[in-house]
């Protein structure tokens, strides 16, 4: 539990305005209760309020059945977005993960821990998207070069 609590604070370390909603256990409000951060916790998807960051601890069926919803949300907190997946499989590339990374996730890390699996993805608005390294000014984008 160590690991999962030190990866949550690493991610959330920035952010004031934390909303969660668990469905998968409560784990997380746990670790966020014992080290005294403040969280509003939600009991419906459709009732997020507009926080800095929200926290899904959501079973893989919430996030197949939810998925419109969860792109929605991707609008509201724009600062970012966790989805905490425990499954009790190492092989993670599910549907469930072909969805999450549709959505513009980016996988954080993962821990296992007593024959439980907990994938951390990420998605905040910032770093959605990498500038690929052929897209620069010394490269193509850089009229003067043109000619070479």
């Amino acid at each position: 539990m160590r690991d999962l609590n030190n990866i949550l604070l690493s991610i959330i370390r920035e952010h004031k305005d934390i909303d969660l909603f668990e469905d998968n256990g409560d784990e997380i409000s746990d670790i966020l209760e014992k080290n005294k951060i403040k969280f509003n916790y939600i009991k419906f998807l459709s009732k997020v309020n507009k926080g800095d960051m929200l926290i899904l601890y959501i079973r893989d069926s919430s996030i197949i059945n939810n998925y419109d919803e969860l792109g929605k949300l991707l609008l509201t907190f724009e600062k970012g977005v966790i989805i905490i997946r425990k499954i009790s499989s190492q092989d993670y590339i599910t549907d469930s993960h072909n969805l999450i990374m549709s959505l513009g996730f980016m996988m954080h890390s993962q821990i296992s821990n007593d024959n439980l699996f907990y994938f951390f993805y990420v998605y905040n608005i910032g770093t959605y998207k990498k500038t690929p390294d052929w897209l620069n000014n010394e490269n193509w984008a850089n009229p003067e070069l043109w000619e070479k």
